[in-house]
């Protein structure tokens, strides 16, 4: 039987086998991440608002079921959310001031759909204004493996969290790699989904054509249990989402280009390494090359500063009332022309079609998340972002922007240690083919323990 104090470590799955099981209940699981929750928060700072007492009473709801014999999916696992996604009688801030004390009537039809699926609600993670505000200043969380280090985008607070084993799921949102920055940074698993296979309706939106929620989570296993009920999929027992130890024939693309240039040796090093684990369960290791993956952050970048300036085109008199980083973006996105923006459309059709022809060669395309571990503050940053807005470019979400502008899943999970700090894997695959994503991140997982490392 598994300690009650440790109930806050297990995943998702686990926690499932054990409820089946009879050994514990949701509502010990739900007091024990509310207990974990108070011990770390004061330093982690991962939870915007707390919903300890409605959690509560969910969590009675689940145990009956569960004794009933009628549990749903996901009956009882605790979650949180990115406070930029709606939550019926929730704040839901944004991370803005103007819209600090904003309560939606109804749940985004993602968290609608957890709970459907019996998962219970324990917060909202802490966002950068309007989730395009400066991450490293704005609502920021620490990261739980050194207090030093940034946390990354937009979702940090989703994946500080889950590093800090607050909660064994969330939610957050990816427009140039909000949840999977985060993901590298605090050693966790972060999925976009192809762009429209989960619903946005009830999210604060920064780029309609760029947008994507998604799962987060600790295993690759858990994000598929998680992806079945957001996509509204038939969920699959659990019995069928366990990772086998078998890639024979599959092809792994590994880019010859853009993605490995300016990547910290260490990095290098891991993602080699990881490469080589998958190779020996049979993968098929293949050198490609992306033609004009280069033009992915122009792209991103152009797009989403002219999307976001017309989402936030009410707020255009009260510029003052907002951080600087997100003022200067509207400013931009402003100032913008017309045929810069539309000829940033037209060329995401360019990079769509290179990658078509690389996928008829290969079934999944591998690359680091992030160039390096989470930078420290202070010289090291600093010096990161000394060209601005740029530094996200070129530097930190250079080989997760092109998933974006695709439209294509990517999966990142942890896969080794650089310095004492996580990084991650990135798994590319076709449109759609989210399975195939986590089939390969299951089978790392299931001959690695790089998911199960914990900060200290």
């Amino acid at each position: 039987m598994t300690e009650k104090a440790d109930l806050a470590d297990l995943g998702a799955a686990e926690l499932l086998a054990q409820f089946a099981a009879g050994a514990v209940t949701p509502g010990e699981a739900v007091e024990a991440c509310l207990a974990r929750i108070d011990s770390r928060e004061p330093v982690v700072a991962a939870m915007r608002t707390r919903c300890d007492a409605s959690a509560r009473q969910a969590a009675l709801l689940a145990d009956a079921r569960w004794r009933a014999g009628q549990a749903r999916p996901l009956e009882g696992i605790p979650f949180a959310v990115k406070d930029t996604i709606d939550t019926a009688g929730v704040l839901t801030t944004l991370g803005a001031a103007p819209t600090a004390h904003r309560l939606p009537e109804r749940n985004a039809t993602v968290v609608q759909r957890l709970v459907d699926a019996g998962a219970i609600l324990a917060g909202k993670t802490v966002v950068p204004e309007f989730a395009f505000g400066d991450a490293r200043e704005d609502h920021r969380a620490t990261n739980p493996w050194d207090r030093a280090c940034w946390t990354g985008g937009s979702s940090a607070g989703s994946a500080a969290a889950l590093a800090a084993r607050e909660v064994p799921v969330a939610l957050g949102t990816d427009t140039g790699g909000s949840i999977r920055v985060p993901a590298s940074y605090c050693g966790v698993c972060g999925l976009k989904p192809t762009f429209g296979r989960i619903p946005r309706d009830g999210i604060e939106p920064v780029s309609w054509t760029l947008d994507h929620a998604g799962p987060m989570a600790r295993t690759a296993e858990d994000l598929g249990l998680v992806l079945a009920v957001l996509t509204g999929d038939c969920p699959v027992q659990r019995s069928d989402v366990v990772a086998t130890n078998e890639l024979r024939g599959l092809r792994v693309g590994v880019p010859a280009n853009w993605f490995l240039d300016d990547c910290d040796p260490l990095v290098l090093r891991v993602f080699d390494e990881a490469v080589d684990a998958l190779c020996a369960l049979g993968a098929i290791r293949q050198s490609v090359v992306i033609e004009r993956a280069s033009l992915a952050g122009i792209i991103a970048w152009t797009i989403t500063v002219a999307e976001f300036a017309s989402v936030q085109e009410a707020d255009r008199e009260r510029l003052d009332a907002l951080t600087p980083s997100t003022a200067e973006r509207i400013v931009a996105g402003r100032a913008l022309g017309a045929a810069d923006y539309l000829r940033a459309l037209r060329a995401r059709h360019l990079l769509q079609r290179a990658l078509a022809s690389v996928l008829e060669s290969v079934d999944v395309i591998l690359t680091p998340a992030t160039p390096t571990p989470a930078p420290r503050f202070g010289p090291e940053i600093d010096a990161i972002f000394a060209k601005g807005d740029a530094a996200w470019l070129e530097r930190i979400a250079r080989n997760l922007l092109f998933a974006n502008v695709t439209g294509i899943p990517a999966l990142v999970i942890p896969s080794g240690i650089c310095a004492g700090l996580p990084v991650g894997l990135q798994i590319l695959a076709a449109p759609f083919a989210e399975a195939q994503c986590l089939r390969v991140g299951k089978a790392f997982q299931a001959v690695t323990t790089h998911h199960r490392v914990t900060p200290a």
